[in-house]
């Protein structure tokens, strides 16, 4: 799976993005977004386009993965920009730039920081209970999942799949989401008496180091600045 692959991405990773602080990291991706959606140039989104691809060269994270997943975000780009067509070829390629701009910077948030972290960094700024539900669906979700697919898998090899009968099709379909619904109430139930056996009391302690400024940081903050005064000057050129 796309996503189970993203998170080892982040989590194996060793470049210098990967062991750069959250805060500096979200810093850097918050300045490239303003940058891709303020653009109004196909000039200047292929540029920023173009650093982040770069960024990902650097990271030598699966460019299969992240391929896969552009697909989605360039494909629903592509609906809105056939409306824009017809006004002119630049303003539709702008559409699914930006689009697929966006998702990629997004990506390379998640390919290179770790999801606990990122739930970390929010509990200084979140209500702790928030965050707590954030972490116990992160770690549910992929248990989930994986109890989908091997409901799915048995409902094809025991012939649940009928082509010419579409409705008993979709009543199997139905049966598995809403097994998967009742095992993920259970589930729920079971993890929360498992934490309060550990002592939980409604917030998960978390260790924040980030402010001890390395020169992973430093690389990443000055590249922030290149970005930001590179699209003001993009911005003014143009």
């Amino acid at each position: 799976m796309h996503l189970s692959a993203i998170d080892q991405m982040a989590g194996n990773g060793n470049s210098i993005f990967h062991h750069a602080g959250v805060p500096y990291k979200l810093l850097m991706v918050l300045a490239l977004l303003i940058g891709i959606i303020g653009a109004d140039n196909v000039i200047q989104l292929g540029i920023l386009i173009g650093v982040v691809i770069i960024m990902f060269i650097i990271t030598r994270v699966h460019a299969k993965e992240i391929i896969h997943l552009l697909i989605y975000p360039a494909f629903f780009s592509s609906l809105f920009a056939l409306f824009k067509f017809q006004e002119s070829l630049a303003s539709g390629f702008i559409v699914i730039m930006k689009g697929t701009g966006a998702a990629l910077t997004t990506l390379f948030l998640l390919s290179t920081t770790p999801w606990i972290e990122i739930f970390a960094f929010l509990s200084a700024y979140l209500p702790g209970l928030l965050v707590d539900i954030f972490m116990f669906t992160y770690r549910s979700f992929f248990i989930l999942i994986d109890s989908l697919e091997n409901l799915l898998r048995s409902i094809r090899l025991r012939g649940g799949y009928h082509s010419f009968n579409p409705l008993m099709s979709i009543k199997n379909m139905a049966s598995v989401v809403g097994l998967v619904i009742l095992n993920s109430f259970e589930m729920s139930e079971r993890m929360y008496k498992i934490y309060q056996l550990r002592g939980y009391t409604g917030g998960i302690p978390v260790v924040r180091d980030w402010w001890k400024v390395t020169y992973t940081d430093g690389i990443v903050i000055v590249l922030s600045l290149l970005i930001v005064f590179g699209t003001v000057i993009m911005w003014r050129l143009w």
